[in-house]
């Protein structure tokens, strides 16, 4: 029987590019994303890997906070950059991302799927609470709204007409029927729905979920706000955040 060398292969070898949104200022979530993507095969050295500066503008204008307009704007300067390489494809990953344990192993069915090149988004983390009967994550065909946006990839074919929507939400007002300044993983979601011919594929179960640390585009709570008490916080997370990572690992 001969071999075949994609049945060995991780989910994360199809990517051409990897970049991770991060704020220079976080370098706590820098170091737990990195440390992460080194469990899964890409170290920081790795050729495919970029880290994106993230946007954090002045105001929010016509945005609901200026976290969300800083997010949409590095998202956009990541596809952008995607779009001006012509790469294949590109795994666009948020600084807060906590992997989970099958995303580390062999994924064939996984792989096999993005290999062939027909889809447009795929969602690899996301916060929909799902199953498979054999416990093996699969891929599913989606054209529901999905919220989050912290590891999800984008095939070559759908950059030119994404870029130019979330260019032109830009210049539309907040609450425009079509499409205005919003969250992006909203945008992401009208844009589906205004372009039903695009294929969307979301893994279940997610191989991703968020790790709790203090947020970048929500208010924060009084005890991140002040300075005495952040670092008391941050190391009680870190904790949390271990205490998780163990639990999630053991049931593997």
């Amino acid at each position: 029987m001969s071999f075949n060398p994609h049945t060995q292969e991780k989910v994360f070898d199809v990517f051409h590019r990897f970049y991770v949104i991060n704020l220079p200022s976080r370098s706590d979530r820098r170091q737990a994303v990195l440390s992460d993507l080194a469990r899964a095969g890409i170290p920081a050295n790795d050729p495919k890997l970029r880290i994106f500066s993230a946007v954090r503008p002045i105001d929010k204008g016509d945005f609901p906070s200026i976290g969300a307009r800083g997010c949409y704007m590095s998202h956009l300067g990541v596809l952008q950059a995607a779009l001006s390489e012509g790469i294949e494809n590109v795994l666009l990953i948020e600084d807060d991302l906590a992997l989970e344990p099958a995303a580390l192993r062999p994924q064939p069915q996984l792989v096999e799927m993005l290999r062939n090149g027909d889809w447009d988004f795929a969602y690899l983390g996301h916060v929909k609470n799902s199953d498979t009967p054999n416990g093996q994550p699969t891929w599913q065909l989606t054209d529901q709204p999905l919220v989050c946006a912290h590891l999800v990839a984008f095939n070559k074919r759908i950059l030119p007409a994404l870029v130019n929507y979330l260019e032109t939400c830009l210049e539309r007002p907040e609450g425009h029927p079509d499409g205005g300044p919003m969250h992006v993983d909203g945008a992401y979601t009208m844009f589906r729905k205004q372009n039903p011919e695009t294929k969307t594929l979301i893994c279940m179960p997610s191989l991703g979920n968020q790790r709790s640390s203090r947020s970048d585009i929500y208010s924060n709570r009084w005890f991140d706000r002040l300075p005495i008490f952040r670092q008391a916080v941050g190391l009680t997370r870190n904790i949390i955040n271990h205490i998780r990572r163990l639990h999630r690992f053991s049931r593997q």
